[in-house]
């Protein structure tokens, strides 16, 4: 190929690999301030000594190591598999304002937890893990076996999901009715935040995680051929029932870790696709994972900013995160006149 032709077909690739990089350092950029600021900034000495010759007796060194290193991990998780579940059910659905949340794993999640409230008396927080990772779970399989299972369509399962997510809606009302403590409980987590998350926490959850970005990477590969149509998909051999099945798998894998560990933190999934595909265009090998690092670059600033004095160190990140993206997406179609979202 000459040299000339050589330089036209590969500038695109060059320039995707390099936005990845750099979003790669834009994301090690902020869990480091991450790590430095919040309501009580620490100084790079102590941050330094936090990791090699730490002081259990240090106050800095303690919130450095218990407090905020957690919620670094926690927020970088749940923001690289909210991006990376947005981007998939966007591709599988062929609906740019589809959500993790609309298969019903959100507000499965939250009936999870409500009904260990309710019913089983649970008070403590780290036992909602298994609750509400069960609750999502069972919310996306209904989704999916009212929606015609491995041969739904896209309608039909954004209908099944609204669908159900009004049924679980409107029995969360009628639970929180009847507990005040159902209600404190739903109130506090449902805004979303990583305030709760712990060690253990983690350590539990972080296989579903990697399970999930795992079964992603396969569902990218699928993904582009089913934008194409059920009829093109099938003229160029993709299995389109087992394709869903698959990018379902993943989508459920990845959000219902996220409510669990973190509450179901709303909108990332929904923006952080359109702010990649502004870089990688439709691509999914390469559009999911830049989603999964801007997912994760978004979270971050957003549990930075709640810890900020300016809110009190109090506010959620779910709060946080409407909060900076609603403005970025307004911006981005404003920019782009919505041609590529």
């Amino acid at each position: 190929m000459p040299a000339d032709i050589a330089l036209r077909h590969t500038p695109a690739r060059d320039r995707r690999g390099l936005a990845l990089l750099a979003a790669l350092a834009a994301l090690a950029l902020i869990a480091l301030l991450a790590l430095r600021l919040g309501y009580r900034p620490v100084t790079w000495a102590e941050l330094a000594a936090a990791f090699t010759a730490y002081d259990p007796a240090d106050p800095a060194q303690i919130v450095i190591r218990e407090i905020r290193l957690p919620r670094i991990a926690a927020a970088l998780l749940a923001g690289t598999a909210l991006g990376i579940a947005g981007a998939l059910i966007q591709g599988m659905t062929r609906n740019p304002l589809a959500d993790p949340g609309l298969l019903g794993i959100n507000a499965g999640a939250a009936v999870g937890v409500i009904g260990a409230v309710f019913l089983l008396r649970i008070s403590d927080p780290s036992q909602f893990i298994w609750t509400a990772l069960a609750g999502g779970a069972l919310g996306a399989v209904a989704v999916f076996a009212l929606g015609g299972g491995a041969q739904a369509r896209p309608v039909r399962l954004l209908l099944a999901g609204a669908a159900l997510t009004a049924f679980f809606l409107a029995l969360i009302r009628a639970l929180v009715l009847v507990s005040r403590q159902s209600l404190e409980t739903y109130r506090f987590w449902v805004l979303g935040g990583f305030e709760n998350v712990t060690t253990d926490s983690l350590a539990a959850l972080w296989p579903f995680f990697l399970g999930g970005a795992l079964v992603a990477l396969a569902a990218a590969l699928l993904i582009d051929a089913l934008s194409l149509g059920d009829d093109t998909a099938r003229g160029l051999g993709v299995n389109v029932g087992g394709a869903r099945l698959l990018c379902g798998c993943a989508i459920v894998l990845l959000a219902a870790s996220t409510v669990a560990l973190a509450g179901p933190i709303a909108f990332v999934g929904l923006i952080v696709p359109h702010m990649a595909r502004a870089v990688m265009r439709q691509d999914m090998i390469w559009l999911a994972p830049c989603s999964g690092i801007f997912g994760a670059c978004l979270l971050l600033l957003a549990d930075l900013a709640g810890r900020s004095a300016l809110f009190g160190g109090t506010m959620q990140a779910g709060v946080m995160s409407a909060l900076i993206g609603g403005p970025l997406l307004i911006w981005l179609i404003r920019r782009t006149g919505g041609s590529r979202t």
